[in-house]
């Protein structure tokens, strides 16, 4: 544990150790006792966040709003489910040109490959041959 992760934790778990998950907890106490003012900063200031999110209100939602989100929420699905099979076929369209893309990719890089290798096989020849002599080259096939 050093300052950095002792903040970051205070950030998201709060001001009170209680609420830290075990293993954060034990490290927190810990470094507490070999830095007190270092973590009593980072703590107290998540303190203060913590007692102004207590301050706020809780917000009471009225049960026709609640009843009305979870109806329009069934009613997207229901749409969604309306627009699945224009989904599919768009998503087959676009897989079999990202198939055809890759199957194009692969017979392009076999020909290249094959043309470039007859290619240094010639040049290799040729090279012999103007260093040494036609009778020293040896026949590649």
């Amino acid at each position: 544990m050093n300052a950095d992760r002792m903040r970051e934790l205070a950030e998201a778990w709060g001001g009170d150790l209680r609420r830290w998950p075990a293993a954060d907890r034990e490290a927190a106490q810990t470094f507490a006792l070999l830095q007190p003012e270092v973590a009593e900063r980072a703590l107290f200031e998540a303190r203060q966040l913590d007692a102004v999110l207590d301050a706020v209100p809780s917000v009471q939602v009225s049960i026709a709003l609640r009843d009305r989100v979870i109806a329009s929420a069934g009613e997207a699905g229901l749409k969604a489910r309306a627009a699945w099979p224009g989904l599919r076929r768009l998503l087959w369209i676009g897989g079999a040109g990202w198939a055809a893309a890759a199957c194009a990719g692969v017979v392009f890089g076999m020909t290249l490959t094959s043309d470039l290798e007859r290619q240094a096989q010639l040049d290799m020849v040729l090279e012999q041959a103007s260093v040494g002599g036609l009778d020293d080259v040896a026949v590649l096939g």
